[in-house]
């Protein structure tokens, strides 16, 4: 595994966030991430309709209906996790363009609440208007193509940093 990352450990990439990168282990480390939370969230779309139960209480609903939420307590914990070391790894990057490391709390906090508000919104009954949760998203990808433009396309801004 480290030398998908260019002889850095998981621990220096995503446990920690002193040090720097460049732009192709920021990229690889990324889209390691990246992998994981879409296949988790492919499930998730595939069996989150049985959190709604509605009035049946037979036994395979209620199971379903547990597992269900058995499985998203596991989704959201890995989320979280994955959050943490997209947040790692961003600062690394951000340092090594001579930015603030904590500008890389950005996207992380920007998905999550746009997580929030998509899980949110059909729960509110319509007090929530589509053009809101719609607004989240395209903050959400302003930031997405501000983070992969800064980090993942423009080279660094500091002499002594490895360039890729």
């Amino acid at each position: 595994m480290a030398g998908f990352f260019g002889g850095h450990g998981f621990g220096f990439l995503f446990r920690r966030d002193e040090g720097v990168v460049s732009r192709s282990i920021w990229w690889r480390g990324t889209l390691a991430l990246l992998a994981p939370l879409l296949a988790l969230t492919l499930v998730w779309l595939t069996i989150g309709a049985g959190a709604h139960t509605g009035f049946d209480a037979s036994q395979a609903v209620i199971a379903r209906t547990g597992l269900t939420y058995l499985y998203l307590l596991v989704f959201a914990a890995a989320i979280l996790l994955i959050a943490i070391c997209q947040y790692n790894i961003s600062a690394k990057r951000f340092r090594a363009r001579g930015r603030l490391p904590g500008l890389a709390g950005i996207l992380p906090l920007a998905a999550l609440l746009t997580g929030a508000v998509h899980w949110l919104a059909p729960r509110m009954d319509g007090a929530l208007p589509g053009w809101a949760v719609a607004g989240v998203d395209v903050a959400m990808l302003v930031v997405v193509a501000w983070n992969v433009v800064d980090l993942g396309v423009v080279k660094d801004g500091r002499s002594g940093i490895a360039r890729n």
